[in-house]
């Protein structure tokens, strides 16, 4: 290496309880496989991330129905319920902080008890509702991370249990770009530059959407931005949109925002925005850059990086990973 130059080097060391959750962070998409005969519908869906719930937990939905995972820190509402994953028919209601489905009893397809509430187990043995009868089941989460889940083997070490997963097209929010740069706004809007905009989950329509860094700016997909037939959009807006609602994301009966990108299926890359560059000036044409960023470092260029596995018998596995980075910056 040039003696022009300078190594730092970060060792991050991390250490994920048994159980295995997933490794990753909250996955944004994932396939479940494991299901008994009675809810063999759960097996093959993709379940999205559609958002967090008012405990800080993260929501998923599956496409195309109404099937969701969810944590409940007390099903039945009573003040001494036990903490748990749940898969359930009813969406979790984003304004309840114990019994999500508002039932009053815990009452779901199958259930996983867990002190763990910032993601779902990656694999483990959930008690499922199975002919009436509540029954142990072995599933296994499969994050979805292209554009296609491709056919795999999986086996579940503790249960001699193997499935494998056919090949199927991911929802777009499993592919969308986890973090964006903006670049490129008019003087107007020159605050916006420089700021970062990360997924949040998807919207009712299943498109992606992004808040900005200081929380103030959203970029979302809009079927129709006033209710009233308007051409679909990739919007910058000032209000956070609705993940239910199929138009009109900020509920203000107007095509109101900062900047607008007609037929387009992602807002990243370089492309001509329509934005709102003052009195003046009016709507201009404004080449807008979202260019994909790596969360984890954002000013340092990575020379290499490296990650051990090593997992321990028992019940579940201990991940340990062991994340060496040199970063390279001249002197």
């Amino acid at each position: 290496m040039s003696s022009t130059l300078r190594n730092r080097v970060s060792v991050v060391v991390a250490a994920a309880i048994a159980g295995s959750q997933l490794a990753h962070g909250q996955p944004y998409s994932f396939i479940v496989t494991g299901a008994c005969d009675d809810n063999v519908h759960l097996d093959g869906k993709f379940f999205v991330k559609m958002g967090n719930t008012l405990g800080g937990s993260p929501w998923y939905k599956a496409t195309g129905a109404e099937q969701y995972v969810y944590y409940d820190p007390d099903c039945g509402g009573s003040g001494d319920g036990t903490a748990r994953w749940v898969f359930d028919k009813d969406r979790p209601n984003m304004t309840r902080a114990t019994d999500l489905d508002g039932d009053g009893q815990c009452e779901y397809y199958a259930r996983f008890d867990s002190v763990v509430k910032s993601e779902p187990p990656e694999s483990g043995t959930w008690t499922m509702n199975c002919d009436y009868k509540w029954v142990e089941k072995f599933l296994v989460f499969m994050e979805a991370t292209s554009t296609t889940a491709t056919s795999t083997t999986i086996t579940a070490g503790t249960t001699g249990v193997t499935t494998t997963l056919a090949a199927t097209t991911a929802p777009k929010a499993a592919v969308a770009p986890k973090l964006l740069a903006l670049s490129g706004a008019c003087d107007y809007k020159s605050n916006l530059n420089g700021l970062t905009f990360e997924l949040q989950g998807t919207t009712a329509e299943g498109e992606p959407y992004y808040k900005s860094n200081d929380m103030k700016y959203y970029i979302y997909h809009d079927a129709d931005c006033d209710g009233s037939g308007s051409a679909p959009r990739w919007v910058l807006d000032g209000d956070r949109p609705s993940a239910l609602a199929a138009s009109d994301l900020d509920g203000d009966h107007k095509c109101n925002y900062f900047a607008q990108l007609d037929d387009a299926t992602s807002p990243a890359g370089p492309a001509t925005w329509r934005m709102y560059c003052g009195s003046q000036l009016g709507w201009q044409d404004v080449k807008l850059t979202l260019s994909e960023v790596n969360k984890t470092s954002t000013s340092a260029k990575t020379a290499d990086s490296m990650m051990v596995l090593s997992s321990a018998a028992g019940h579940g596995s201990v991940w340990v990973a062991i994340a060496a980075t040199i970063f390279v910056g001249a002197m």
